[in-house]
């Protein structure tokens, strides 16, 4: 995940990264894949994955 060794305390968050957060956003499905690609890397190396989802009443549940 980074060029910089003996980093214990790494982890990649990920926030909001649901369909009622992101369907409006610039290059949508670039970034969902990006982000994807990230958390699978992550994870191949061991690197814990913390995802933090936005609740509100306007966004739909469940998206």
């Amino acid at each position: 995940m980074t060029t910089l060794e003996n980093r214990p305390n790494t982890a990649l968050l990920v926030v909001d990264v649901q369909n009622g957060a992101v369907e409006g956003a610039h290059e949508r499905d670039t970034v969902v894949a990006n982000v994807g690609s990230l958390v699978e890397k992550a994870r191949g190396e061991g690197v814990p994955v913390v995802w933090v989802q936005h609740s509100d009443e306007q966004l739909e549940r469940g998206s």
